[in-house]
């Protein structure tokens, strides 16, 4: 049985197909390597004036379920872990990951596809699991972990994050096998290629964001792109060292390392919020339509405050380095500054040049935008780990 596939018990205990997800077509996802920033065909719904806080939540369930594949299922989940509607879906997806009969197929065909990964679904179901994770659940933590090699092509050091962190977040040790390597081998590869692509993009990050300079638009590989080439900017990989530091799987030298990874990335997340916003401004002077740039503008700055809101908050746990500053605080700061530009986003208008309020709610509910709509799974996907992130910034130690 493939994960795409659930069995239902019936009354006499016989079981049935009951869905078949369609997982094949997500070939953008919300969190896929971004495109250039402006995008044609704007969505133009005028809506009233709404409480954001509650408006997308509530958008967010319908929307996820009429999508009904396993991607865009993993990312409601995570955004809204205790939602009661959605009880007996997070059942049956601890249920089918702790199937030994069943399969989790990588989607797509180039082998890298971040969110979309069958990987995404394991941190999932061990995330949802919170401090006592069953056995089953542990034991396809390891069966999964057994089953990968070291990676040979950087789209494979991409996909590396899901399982690390299913592995961290269920107390694995560091020498955990995995096929020909182990665990600590894995992690210490992500943080030898975040280091390499964050070298790659230092000339970028040293011009001032309003100078006209063009940051790589991630289409390429790190060795041109840095950072940018992985899923939303190497976030995942960050965050699932922050849970390797958690666990107490780094070395001094690694959280040291850690240290300065998340340093940079905070300082990347700064600058990348003002380039958008002098990006934003550059549109208009170009002649694009203020709502089409706003719209852009807000799909790419969802996008950075939710993975940020994530990472900061988790982050906030981890205790000082030798001779480092207190993560509690510095992070801590971070992510209260982060949900107050969050609420600038949605409250107030975009920029004085443009005369315009980001309303995501037009993307997810749409009549033109399908779940197969790139725009709409970066819509979709991205509020997700807003949400996420808004919810850990309450609570960095739940989920």
């Amino acid at each position: 049985m493939t994960f795409g596939e659930c069995k239902k018990i019936g009354p006499n205990g016989s079981q049935g197909s009951v869905w078949v997800a369609g997982i094949l077509w997500l070939f953008f996802s919300g969190c896929t390597p971004e495109s250039p920033p402006v995008t044609p065909n704007a969505v133009s719904v005028e809506v009233n004036p709404v409480d954001w806080r509650t408006a997308i939540p509530e958008q967010l369930i319908p929307s996820g379920q009429q999508a009904g594949d396993p991607w865009a299922l993993a990312h409601l989940h995570l955004a809204l872990p205790e939602e009661p509607s959605l009880a007996s879906q997070r059942q049956e997806l601890v249920r089918l990951l702790t199937d030994s009969s069943a399969e989790i197929p990588v989607h797509g065909h180039d082998g890298h596809r971040g969110e979309q990964h069958p990987h995404l679904l394991l941190r999932t179901a061990v995330l949802l699991a919170g401090e006592t994770i069953p056995d089953p659940l542990l034991a396809r933590v390891r069966s999964d972990l057994a089953k990968t090699s070291f990676p040979v092509r950087w789209q494979e050091v991409n996909d590396l994050a899901w399982l690390v962190e299913s592995a961290a977040r269920a107390s694995l040790p560091r020498e955990s096998a995995a096929k020909g390597t182990t665990l600590a081998h894995l992690y210490e590869k992500m943080f030898l290629d975040l280091e390499a692509a964050d070298r790659t993009i230092g000339s970028v990050l040293n011009q001032a964001p309003d100078s006209g300079v063009r940051r790589p638009d991630g289409l390429a590989g790190p060795e041109e792109s840095g950072c940018w080439a992985y899923t939303c900017s190497g976030a995942h990989m960050l965050g699932a060292l922050v849970e390797c530091d958690l666990a107490g799987l780094l070395s001094s030298a690694q959280r040291f390392r850690l240290a300065q990874l998340l340093n940079r990335y905070r300082q990347r997340t700064d600058w990348e919020l003002a380039y958008r916003k002098s990006e934003l401004d550059r549109a208009i002077q170009n002649g694009v339509s203020p709502r089409r740039a706003t719209r852009e503008y807000g799909l790419a700055v969802t996008k950075l405050l939710g993975h940020a809101l994530e990472i900061s908050a988790r982050a906030s746990l981890m205790a000082p380095t030798e001779g480092g500053r207190e993560f509690s605080v510095s992070f801590g700061q971070w992510s209260a500054d982060l949900g107050i530009q969050v609420d600038d986003l949605f409250s107030q208008e975009a920029g004085v040049s443009t005369g315009e309020v980001y309303q995501p709610l037009e993307l997810l509910t749409s009549e033109v935008l399908t779940p197969q709509s790139p725009v709409w799974e970066r819509a979709f996907g991205d509020l997700c780990h807003l949400f996420r992130g808004l919810r850990l910034l309450k609570n960095p130690q739940r989920y």
